[in-house]
């Protein structure tokens, strides 16, 4: 399967787990079909990266969002992009891993979007005001067109009609006060990820693994290990424990 067509079309469920069937018997068996009793290590493990315990076999939810998080950052960095301001294939879960792996530092507001992006107080508004959002129509805007002249606030209007909107409005209201944009002066996007601040589906894949195992010698170091083994027989295999630091 060419890899583009992971960056927009979703991989149906039947069709994932076929696939991985035929990655499981080539791994295990080396022929078309394996069973359980051929899987010496489970699938979970054999897609994690060689340094972190596993085999390296892309684990292909990841990958798939590795690859969409291009898309969220080619729309700022080049919005000469004949799709730019379209609605992307990105689920809300692509937006955060995104939103928590970019750093903005606000200029004038220009390239960064009001609701989507983590602009205030280093959130995404549409987090911070979940109601007042699903209340939106036109949700891509930058924060230099909803700051000016507060439009944000005008396209309210009446739609706030509760306690938890007036609420929301109120708290969001307050954060943007502290907000001063600099005129001429470009909005600056860095990926956390890697040295040059620039993104990769490397790194963007590999983060994703991030808190799901710390290396032995770690564990080992803090005392967090716990290993069960069999006296009759040494060679299997150990299960570890570690708690989150």
């Amino acid at each position: 399967m060419p890899a583009y067509h992971l960056t927009v079309f979703p991989l149906a469920a039947w069709a994932k787990k076929k696939i991985n069937k035929i990655r499981r018997s080539f791994l295990w068996k080396g022929e078309e079909n394996a069973n359980g009793g051929h899987c010496l290590v489970n699938w979970q493990t054999v897609t994690r990266p060689k340094d972190l315990g596993g085999l390296g076999v892309p684990d292909l939810d990841r990958f798939r969002r590795a690859l969409r998080l291009r898309w969220l950052w080619q729309e700022w960095v080049d919005d000469s992009k004949s799709w730019s301001g379209s609605e992307l294939p990105c689920s809300d879960d692509d937006r955060l891993l995104f939103n928590s792996s970019i750093i903005i530092t606000l200029g004038d507001g220009a390239k960064t979007e009001f609701w989507h992006h983590n602009w205030l107080d280093g959130q995404a508004p549409r987090y911070l005001a979940l109601n007042l959002f699903r209340l939106i129509s036109r949700r891509n805007r930058m924060v230099q067109q909803e700051l000016r002249i507060n439009n944000w606030m005008h396209k309210l209007g009446r739609k706030i009609t509760s306690a938890v909107h007036i609420e929301e409005f109120v708290s969001l209201w307050i954060r943007i006060q502290d907000v001063h944009l600099q005129q001429g002066v470009q909005d600056t996007i860095i990926w956390r990820w890697t040295n040059d601040g620039n993104y990769s589906t490397r790194s963007a894949y590999r983060i994703q693994f991030k808190g799901s195992l710390v290396p032995f010698h770690d564990m080992t170091d803090h005392g967090r290990v716990s290993i069960d083994t069999d006296p009759c027989n040494p060679a299997v295999s150990h299960s570890c424990r570690c708690e989150e630091l």
